[in-house]
């Protein structure tokens, strides 16, 4: 298991090319002290040590690529604070555009409020007056329907009193009927007996040999007879004389019967030598 707690970072090697580095490997003293050989003297080899361009070259390339990702990175950095910046500036705006709104919403929503609260006062004060006239009016109809009930029963009063009056005088009218109709009867009866009578004067003068004297008796007597006849009051209006009526043109139609025979006569008469 790793324990990078516990690790060393201090003795890290260092990867870059020293002079020492480039020198010939030589043998240490020590070695050649503490070695003795005998031998003959050999050449002695020097071996170059690799060359360190490419790494140096990959240094160089590493150090722009860090360098070009470092200016890359300020440069989006820079790009994402403008960025930011100008979200905060539409963020600021947009809050002052809502809180304008919001403002104004609410203004209408008290204004609306303001509005509503008026007109249902205006709507209860209507209503109000509405009940106080339909309550007037009621009131009145009522005094209306009373008075008329009222003027209805003074209405029904007085016709009923008229018509007890007319009952009252129809009954008075028939009962003054019944008595002209009495009245009339007898007096008919009488004028059938005068007229019977004057019927039999006639005859018997007709029989008689110089009826002068009596013919114009008899003719004095129907002269008076048809006179009362005819100026005989008639019954009161409405009355049912047609039977009187009848008979009084019957007894007028004897009379002038009775009349043209009187002349009749007198005509023989006069005429006899």
């Amino acid at each position: 298991m790793r324990n990078d707690a516990r690790d060393d970072f201090h003795d890290v090697p260092l990867l870059r090319a020293t002079a020492a580095d480039q020198d010939p490997l030589e043998p240490a003293g020590g070695a050649r002290e503490r070695t003795t050989v005998y031998s003959r003297n050999t050449p002695v080899i020097k071996v170059k040590g690799p060359s360190t361009g490419p790494l140096w070259v990959l240094v160089g390339a590493l150090m722009l690529a860090v360098a070009g990702l470092g200016w890359w990175s300020f440069q989006q950095i820079s790009l994402m604070e403008q960025q930011l910046v100008a979200t905060q500036e539409s963020f600021a705006r947009i809050s002052e555009d809502a809180a304008g709104r919001l403002q104004a919403i609410s203004g209408k929503v008290v204004a609306s409020e303001s509005n509503i609260n008026n007109g249902s006062e205006a709507l209860k004060l209507q209503i109000k007056q509405i009940e106080e006239q339909l309550q007037e009016q009621s009131t009145r109809q009522q005094g209306m329907v009373a008075g008329q009930q009222g003027e209805l029963d003074n209405r029904f009063e007085q016709m009923n009193a008229a018509m007890l009056l007319q009952v009252t005088a129809q009954k008075e009218s028939q009962t003054r009927l019944e008595a002209d109709i009495k009245s009339l009867g007898s007096e008919l009866t009488t004028l059938k007996a005068s007229v019977a009578q004057q019927a039999v004067d006639v005859a018997a003068l007709k029989k008689q040999g110089n009826p002068g004297a009596a013919v114009e008796r008899l003719e004095q007597d129907l002269m008076v007879l048809k006179s009362e006849l005819e100026n005989r009051p008639a019954p009161a209006q409405g009355t049912n004389t047609a039977e009187f009526d009848a008979f009084r043109g019957q007894v007028t139609r004897n009379i002038n019967t009775l009349q043209s025979q009187i002349q009749n006569l007198q005509k023989q008469i006069s005429a006899r030598p």
